[in-house]
């Protein structure tokens, strides 16, 4: 089974209706890779890397959320939570 996050990241991202609730490094890592507002940044690629290797279980979960939140930030996404 696909490892989830202790605390679920909610982001509103710019081109998608709603806020999105993120639980696991593998719906990160597909937001990061279909609707990433900003693809040429460091946090993001290291956050692709960090979801995806966790989705693959070459990485846990945690380092993955952290890489994630890194991402958000340096693209200036809103959080929620």
């Amino acid at each position: 089974m696909a490892e989830t996050w202790d605390e679920c990241v909610i982001v509103d991202l710019p081109n998608l209706d709603g806020v999105q609730i993120v639980w696991s490094p593998a719906y990160a890592a597909q937001l990061l890779s279909e609707n990433w507002p900003d693809t040429k940044g460091q946090s993001y690629s290291a956050a692709l890397n960090a979801c995806t290797d966790a989705m693959l279980g070459a990485g846990s979960a945690a380092p993955a959320r952290d890489a994630f939140l890194a991402a958000v930030d340096e693209a200036k996404i809103k959080t929620l939570r």
